[in-house]
């Protein structure tokens, strides 16, 4: 049920945020980002086809970015936790 919740609320993030076709790719959209929501830690890895991989304890989960950026991604994860 958290995770639906969460799924849902970044969800909601996402499709509030502005997208701009001027989006540049640099280096950092390649890199993984390790975060922790809610004490619960997980990596987040940027696949460059529009999807990310969600790793939690060891288990994958493939997820679509709906439009969005990586970066506009982490920042809606960033709202709950905190990403290094």
């Amino acid at each position: 049920m958290k995770k639906l919740t969460i799924n849902a609320f970044l969800t909601g993030v996402l499709a509030l945020s502005s997208c701009s076709s001027d989006d540049s790719k640099d280096a950092s959209s390649s890199e993984c980002k390790t975060c922790e929501i809610f004490s619960v830690t997980q990596e987040y890895c940027n696949n460059q086809d529009g999807t990310v991989t969600i790793t939690t304890n060891g288990q994958e989960e493939i997820e679509d970015l709906d439009g969005a950026t990586f970066a506009q991604f982490i920042s809606g994860i960033e709202l709950l936790g905190t990403c290094d």
